[in-house]
């Protein structure tokens, strides 16, 4: 409590002046209270005819308002009071963690930016790597048509070289220097004796010369001798003859005719010659038909295979028995027209042939 001046109380239209009086907290006691209650009743009651329960109620009544009062200046001072701590403790460092966040919050914003920029930018190259794939595809599409058709204007290619060859014929097996100086009067001169079934045939040569020599051709084998003959029945007669006389002798010599083929189609029938070998090494009889295709005949049934994985399969499916080559009993018709001097026809793949230099020429 403190200090009052005065303060009145009403009751029953009476008014009550006190004189100011003052309780300390050291003499706010239940004694004193009671002492001060005691004298100010008796006060009152010696002036007034009020009595003592108005009068308690009355003082009461001033107490709590006092009180009242001395809360709302004790609320006041101690809010004084935390707002002032606040401020000088608490105040700067919210204004730094404000400082903080707003850093905090601008890095944030700067980083969101440069996110949605990378968005866009994957975005882009998305786009530009579908546009890619897709263009890929449509190449590779092309680039597959492309294969396509190279290789058809290869097989058209190596056709018509082939029919350009087809009046053509090697000769393998005739050592060096046997023909002279004038290959063509040689091989007119010899073919009847060679092949008796032409001499009644009157064999036209246009040219005919060796194969020109490698580096790695080996000295030791005569090389090819290549003649190109006017007319296509002939080149027939002097095949199917020199089947029908297998061997044909030149002294000691053993003359072997082969049809004329481009590198292709030789690279084709040479795929053959292993698969074949086994297949004859078991009794089978085979053909190899143009431009590669192996003809088998086997227990009266003829089946074309046009790969040598074909032929392989020929032999897996039909179980047959795999014996060594060397004991195949081949028929020596065949082998003058289809079995190829491996040497010969790897120099052969690498000389220009007589109807390429006449094209070449017209």
């Amino acid at each position: 409590l403190t200090e009052r001046d005065s303060f009145s109380i009403s009751y029953d239209t009476c008014s009550l002046s006190f004189t100011k009086f003052a309780l300390s907290p050291s003499t706010y006691s239940s004694e004193t209270l009671k002492f001060q209650r005691s004298n100010v009743v008796n006060n009152v009651q010696t002036r007034t005819s009020i009595s003592k329960t108005d009068l308690d109620n009355a003082i009461l009544a001033g107490v709590k308002q006092a009180l009242v009062e001395q809360r709302a200046e004790l609320n006041q001072t101690v809010t004084a009071a935390v707002k002032a701590a606040l401020d000088d403790v608490l105040l700067p460092q919210i204004m730094d963690l404000r400082l903080e966040l707003k850093n905090t919050t601008d890095t944030i914003t700067s980083a969101t930016g440069q996110i949605e920029q990378l968005e866009k930018s994957i975005h882009r190259l998305q786009s530009r790597c579908d546009s890619t794939q897709s263009a890929a595809r449509h190449d590779r599409d092309q680039i597959n048509a492309m294969r396509l058709k190279i290789d058809e204007l290869c097989s058209k290619v190596a056709d018509m070289e082939d029919r350009s060859r087809r009046s053509n014929l090697r000769l393998v097996g005739l050592r060096e220097g046997a023909e002279g100086d004038n290959c063509i009067a040689f091989l007119k001169a010899n073919l009847s004796t060679w092949i008796p079934s032409v001499a009644n045939r009157d064999i036209k040569i246009e040219r005919a010369h060796r194969l020109y020599a490698d580096r790695n051709t080996n000295v030791s084998r005569p090389r090819t001798i290549i003649f190109k003959l006017l007319d296509y029945s002939d080149r027939q007669a002097i095949l199917n003859g020199a089947r029908a006389v297998f061997p044909v002798k030149h002294g000691t010599d053993t003359l072997r005719f082969f049809p004329d083929f481009s590198a292709d189609t030789t690279k084709k029938r040479k795929a053959f010659a292993e698969v074949r070998k086994r297949i004859e090494a078991s009794g089978i009889q085979t053909f190899l038909l143009f431009p590669a295709t192996l003809k088998i005949t086997y227990r009266g049934r003829q089946t074309l295979c046009r790969s040598p994985s074909e032929a392989e399969q020929f032999i897996l499916s039909n179980n047959l028995p795999c014996r060594s080559a060397s004991s195949s009993p081949r028929r020596g018709g065949e082998a003058s027209e289809i079995r190829m001097d491996t040497h010969q026809m790897d120099t052969a793949e690498h000389q220009p042939t007589l109807a390429t230099a006449s094209n070449i020429a017209s």
